[in-house]
């Protein structure tokens, strides 16, 4: 006889009392709706309905996003700071193991793309990527009117509407 899988259409769902202590604690682990779901028994649209109706579970549903999001920086800043270990091994994959100590040889990994991505998420005035498109010496990319087709009518009303456009100098009437 094949386990049978719970039933977890819309239709038949547990309520949200049963399921929600379940469902938070994966949530708050890996901030991934459709494995809390599936780790609690229940429809993943179903989780979003009752989200949806029950603003203290959807407090607590960001509570354990911001958590999770926690978990991760937390491993961000570990990776960044060289904090990891990879061990040495030869081509036969036996560890490389220093001949007077017996001990297995390893360095301190980190990681110069998440160093920099968590440098641009505490610094970004500093670290940011900036992107700035302007002409010579910093003016504005603007192409230069050409106003030898027009009349000397157009040309009147154009600098009138320039006038309208200007700031008023000296700040006042």
């Amino acid at each position: 006889m094949t386990p049978t899988k719970p039933d977890t259409s819309t239709h038949a769902q547990k309520p949200l009392a049963v399921w929600r202590k379940a469902f938070l604690a994966v949530l708050a682990d890996c901030a991934n709706v459709s494995k809390a779901a599936r780790a609690a028994e229940v429809n993943r649209q179903y989780c979003y309905e009752c989200r949806a109706n029950d603003p203290s579970f959807a407090e607590e549903w960001d509570s354990a996003l911001e958590e999770a999001a926690d978990k991760l920086e937390e491993r961000a800043w570990a990776r960044a700071n060289f904090e990891g270990i990879q061990y040495k091994f030869d081509k036969a994959g036996n560890p490389i193991l220093h001949p007077i100590t017996g001990e297995p040889y390893y360095e301190h990994v980190g990681s110069d793309s998440v160093l920099l991505a968590l440098l641009k998420a505490h610094r970004p005035e500093k670290y940011k990527d900036r992107s700035e498109v302007t002409g010579k010496d910093g003016a504005p990319l603007v192409p230069p009117a050409d106003t030898s087709k027009l009349s000397r009518e157009d040309l009147q009303a154009l600098l009138a509407i320039r006038r309208k456009m200007k700031p008023e100098e000296g700040g006042g009437s």
